[in-house]
Parts: structure tokens; C-alpha cells; sequence
């Protein structure tokens, strides 16, 4: 077989996105009502939140720090959009904005504290994962909180409505997937951040300042986290304590799944929402096929393992890399690896 033809077959991407086409047929095959249109643009709307948080979140991975709290910020700026609706009697897309900053805040507290205080990002994280949910149910006292039909906003239609069948978190979510995508691959920015996570040191003799761009992304990181925050209000038209509780599973999955590499400087836009569409199948599909719906997590539980498990040995210095290397075509056109 061709060198080239069995780096494609063996990349990450290519691997993920025939898993992601065996699941789709799996559960076009067995699972009732899959293939209809309602459960497809469901499918697309879970992945759509999932890409809201994730398409930073992998910035931030790449960048080589991760952040545990974003289910947590999510939640706590969904009911601060509530709140400040309900409550303060505030505009809608003035609650909306408020949601985005606070999200903004939380990240650069986080981001300052990484880099500033030195503390290690999965430590702080957690930590502030139970923060900012203890946050929430105390702004609340546990309970939810309901925007009347008779609050009227053209946000409402804009967090929540339908162009035609399309969901309007699909579109968020597809602006999001392009801006990051292009910033990856054709910004500065970009470059600097593969720099970061590839080789922190490098990177600085090289006039890059990582701690900087780690703040940037947490920032960033947090920013998704009020929208989307705010977008998941004005659609349900609630504010809950408990939302985003356990959505950092999915979306670290989607994440890790979709190729980026805990130790920084791997990961594309691509993986993730591969991963991300993954991981909302699962979701979907084993709940239409009758499975508990706590059976869920058990298996993105092992997609998560599964995933971090093979990246090493998928990188350029592990095992399959090593023996693609030597998989490099001669001069008399065959291949080093052959016999």
C-alpha cells in the first residue's frame, strides 16, 4: 500500500470520521426513528452546544491547559440571564450581555490565575467548577426560574427560532466553527498557538509570550460559555441551576475524541465537531434504541478512555508513527518498511 495512502487511513480525523459514519449507519439500521428529520436536527442542535464551548475549549487544549468548569459557567451565566430578566427587569439582550461578560470574567480570572499564580489549570478549574455551581444555586435557592410567555424580545427568537428547519444554535454554532477553524490555519494567532503547546519555551525565544495567549483563550473560553449560556435562556426560556451539570463530560469528549491532545499543540476545528457529532449520536441514538438513559455516560465514559488512550501512540514519536516512517517510499520506489 501507498506511504501516503496509509497515513491517510491511519490519521486521527480519518479514523473518527469513519467512526462517526459506522455509528450513523448502526443506528439508522436499529434505532426507531433515527433517520427522521426532527431527531436529525435534534442530533444537530446537542452537537451545536457542544460546539459553542468545545471550539474554544480545543483552542485551550491546544494551548496545552484544559478548563473543568465550563458546564459550571455555562450554568451560572444561563441563570444570571434569567435573573437579570425576571428580577432586575432588564432587557432581554441586555441579559444577554451580561451573561457574555461574566462568562468573559470567569475566564480571565481563570486565565490570570494559570498564568499569573502559577496554579495548575486542572487543579483551579475544579475548584471552580463547584464555585460557580454553588453560585448558581444560591442566586436561585435550587429553584428554577420561568420567563413568561408575556415577556416579549426579538432575542427569544434569535437564541431559540428556525430559519426554515434549521435550528438557529446550528447557525451559532456553524459561525463558530468556520471563525475558529480560519483562525487556526490562517492567523498569527493561530501559529502562535500551536507554538504555545507544542514547545512553551521555543515559543518565547521566538518572541511569542504563551502566557498571554493562554489568557486570551481563556477569555475566549469563557465568552462561548455566557453566549451560550444565554442563547440555552432565551430558547427554553429558563434559568436553571442545573444547567450544564455533567456537560463537561461531552464536551471534553468531543474534544479529546476529536484528536486534540491533552499535552498541547494538537487539535483541529474538524476533530472536534466529528467528536462533538460522536458524542451527540450516542446520546440520541442509545436512548432511542431503549438504553438507560445513565448507560449514556458509561459510554462516552470509554470513547473518553478509549481516546486518550491510543493518542500517544497516534503522535509522530509513537508506536504507529514510528512504523509510518518507515513506511516512506526509496529511491528504487518501494518501501523502507518492506522485506
Amino acid at each position: 500500500m501507498n506511504a501516503y495512502v496509509s497515513r491517510a487511513l491511519l490519521s486521527r480525523q480519518a479514523a473518527i470520521l469513519l467512526v462517526a459514519i459506522g455509528l450513523f449507519v448502526g443506528f439508522a439500521a436499529n434505532a426507531p426513528h433515527f433517520l427522521e428529520p426532527r431527531t436529525q436536527f435534534e442530533i444537530l442542535r446537542v452537537t451545536a452546544f457542544s460546539l459553542l464551548i468545545g471550539l474554544p475549549l480545543t483552542m485551550l487544549v491546544i494551548a496545552g491547559e484544559v478548563d473543568l468548569s465550563i458546564g459550571s459557567n455555562y450554568g451560572l451565566t444561563s441563570v444570571l440571564a434569567a435573573i437579570a430578566i425576571i428580577d432586575w427587569g432588564w432587557n432581554p439582550w441586555a441579559a444577554a450581555a451580561l451573561a457574555v461578560g461574566v462568562g468573559g470574567m470567569v475566564g480571565l480570572i481563570n486565565g490570570l490565575a494559570v498564568v499569573k499564580l502559577k496554579v495548575p489549570s486542572f487543579i483551579l478549574t475544579i475548584g471552580m467548577l463547584s464555585l460557580l455551581r454553588g453560585l448558581a444555586l444560591v442566586l436561585t435557592m435550587g429553584l428554577s426560574i420561568d420567563i413568561p410567555a408575556t415577556v416579549e424580545s426579538s432575542f427569544f427568537a434569535f437564541a431559540g427560532g428556525q430559519i426554515g428547519p434549521v435550528p438557529a444554535q446550528v447557525l451559532w454554532a456553524g459561525a463558530a466553527f468556520a471563525a475558529t477553524g480560519f483562525v487556526l490555519h490562517h492567523t498569527l494567532f493561530g501559529a502562535r498557538l500551536y507554538a504555545t503547546g507544542g514547545n512553551a519555551r521555543a515559543a518565547l525565544q521566538m518572541g511569542v509570550d504563551p502566557g498571554r495567549v493562554k489568557i486570551w483563550v481563556f477569555v475566549l473560553l469563557g465568552l462561548a460559555c455566557g453566549l451560550t449560556g444565554a442563547l440555552t435562556t432565551g430558547w427554553l426560556r429558563l434559568g436553571a441551576p442545573n444547567t450544564g451539570t455533567g456537560g463537561e463530560l461531552a464536551i471534553i469528549a468531543a474534544v479529546i475524541i476529536g484528536g486534540a491532545a491533552l499535552s498541547g499543540g494538537v487539535g483541529t476545528a474538524t476533530g472536534t465537531l466529528i467528536g462533538a457529532l460522536i458524542v451527540s449520536m450516542l446520546q440520541i441514538g442509545l436512548v432511542l434504541l431503549g438504553v438507560q438513559g445513565n448507560w449514556v455516560q458509561v459510554f462516552v465514559g470509554v470513547l473518553i478512555v478509549v481516546a486518550a488512550s491510543i493518542e500517544p501512540h497516534l503522535r509522530p514519536d509513537g508506536a504507529l508513527g514510528e512504523w509510518l516512517r518507515g513506511l516512506r517510499p526509496t529511491a528504487t520506489g518501494g518501501l523502507h518498511g518492506d522485506r
